[in-house]
């Protein structure tokens, strides 16, 4: 268990930038629903579901939602020529094991490197592996 309770309708764990981030700060998700998929490049499912959420995603009002794709490996290269493989939509904020701290993995209890959630414009967790259904039911 994290150091951080994975409660529906609490606040989620912070996605906090390590110092090797490519990105300054996340601020341009404060105000929409953010969907967040860890996936590992060895994980066939982890991957699918990526897809499957970056599809559901890419559909719908970006001023709504942001999707976040999380990669838990430790190659750059290998999880960007995967996400071009998988056909993972160029509205993805892609991120890699490198851009975060070594807590995040523990606050959002990931042990797989396959996992996903969905956040509210307030920062609370709604949802633990969202489906379509819910995810479209939020935010239609």
């Amino acid at each position: 268990m994290g150091s951080h309770s994975l409660e529906i309708g609490k606040e989620a764990p912070a996605l906090t930038l390590s110092s090797h981030s490519r990105l300054n700060d996340l601020s341009d998700l404060d105000g929409k629903y953010v969907v967040i998929n860890f996936w590992n490049p060895n994980d066939p499912v982890s991957r699918i579901n990526n897809r499957r959420l970056s599809d559901i995603t890419s559909n719908l009002n970006s001023s709504k939602v942001k999707f976040v794709s999380i990669c838990t490996g430790e190659n750059d290269v290998l999880a960007n020529e995967i996400m071009k493989v998988d056909n993972v939509s160029d509205k993805t904020i892609s991120l890699s094991a490198k851009d975060f701290t070594p807590q995040i993995t523990e606050d959002f209890q990931i042990n797989t490197g396959n996992r996903s959630f969905m956040i509210d414009p307030f920062g609370n967790l709604v949802s633990i592996s969202p489906t379509e259904e819910f995810i479209n039911s939020i935010l239609s």
